[in-house]
C-alpha cells in the first residue's frame, strides 16, 4: 500500500542503520540486498537492491512501480533525472526529495553479470 510505505517515508531517518522496515514496505518482492553506507561527507544512507534477469519485463516494471509509490507520496519533489553513465551499460535514475530525505531509484543494467538492478537508497538532504 502507498500510504503505508509513505507513512514509513516521511518518519524514517538515513541514520537508522539497519533498520530497513522502510525497505519492506516498498512493496518489492522479496530477496533484497540491503546495506548501510556512508559518504566521505559522513552522510549515512540506506539502500536495498533487487536483481532481474538482464534488460527483463519484470525487472522494468518493477522499477516503474517503485518510482510511482514514491512519486505517490504526499509532496513528492522530482529533484532531478538523470541518464548517464561512463560505461556501456544503462542506468536510469530517479531522485525525489521527501520530508528532508533525498529518495533515489535507479535501474541499472549489468551486461558482464547478466543482471538488471533495481535500487532504493534513501539518504540525507545535501
Amino acid at each position: 500500500m502507498a500510504g503505508d510505505f509513505c507513512t514509513e517515508l516521511e518518519k524514517y531517518h538515513p541514520s537508522q542503520q539497519g533498520d530497513m522496515s522502510l525497505f519492506e514496505a516498498s512493496g518489492m518482492a522479496s530477496g533484497a540486498v540491503c546495506a548501510t553506507s556512508r559518504a566521505l561527507s559522513g552522510a549515512v544512507s540506506n539502500h536495498c537492491y533487487w536483481s532481474f534477469p538482464y534488460r527483463s519485463a519484470a525487472s522494468t516494471q518493477s522499477f516503474d512501480a517503485v518510482v510511482q509509490r514514491v512519486a505517490d507520496c504526499a509532496n513528492a519533489q522530482v529533484y532531478s533525472k538523470e541518464n548517464t553513465v561512463n560505461h556501456p551499460d544503462t542506468y536510469d535514475l530517479r531522485r525525489f526529495t521527501i520530508a528532508g530525505k533525498i529518495v533515489d531509484v535507479s535501474l541499472k543494467d549489468k551486461a558482464a553479470l547478466q543482471q538488471t538492478i533495481v535500487f532504493l537508497r534513501i539518504s540525507g538532504a545535501p
